[in-house]
């Protein structure tokens, strides 16, 4: 409720009296804008943001080098960026872990999805479940996802009907899509 006041107290000033604020001394505004500036961004703040590791500090320390630069917008936004990339690239392999044994003469591959598992690594896990040799068993164990991507369903399900012609046995636990509750038996 404050920053709300503040806001319209600022644009009642703007409006109404102009004038007083244009006798405001520069050195007076810089003043007040370098200890908001140090409030916000606190030596503790920099220190906390290294301890999260290098792909947290990296686009924290990017955005602020930009909107110092140039401006807040493009420095935002290039922050966000960067940050979306860490994400996407983060994604990206770690999905699945696939471990392979051998039972007597049965080669056993075992798949474990990771906690989210989005359609960005769909070729990826479609290439692994094709080279899951013939009379072969092959676990895909979902029960530690919070959330399974459709595509990723569909591609498990396509899976499990081909695997039949190949011979290879394959058990699910517990794969089901979050997003509209499907499972697969």
């Amino acid at each position: 409720m404050s920053a709300f006041m503040h806001g319209i107290f600022l644009l009642l000033a703007v409006l109404f009296v102009p004038f007083l604020l244009n006798k405001i001394p520069y050195a007076v505004l810089a003043a007040i804008l370098l200890v908001t500036g140090y409030n916000l961004t606190k030596p503790k703040l920099y220190r906390n943001m290294w301890g999260l590791g290098m792909k947290q500090f990296i686009p924290f320390l990017l955005t602020i080098a930009i909107i110092l630069v140039t401006d807040l917008l493009i420095g935002v936004l290039a922050g966000l960026l960067l940050s979306i990339y860490y994400i996407i690239q983060n994604n990206f392999k770690a999905e699945y872990k696939i471990q392979q044994t051998k039972q007597h003469v049965t080669d056993v591959f075992y798949i474990k999805l990771n906690t989210n598992v989005t359609f960005l690594n769909k070729v990826k896990l479609k290439d692994a479940l094709d080279k899951i040799p013939e009379y072969s068993i092959l676990t895909i164990d979902g029960s530690e996802s919070n959330f399974i991507d459709y595509d990723i369903l569909e591609i498990i399900s396509e899976f499990e009907n081909k695997a039949r012609d190949r011979h290879i046995e394959v058990h699910l636990k517990e794969l089901r899509s979050e997003c509209n509750g499907d499972t697969l038996k």
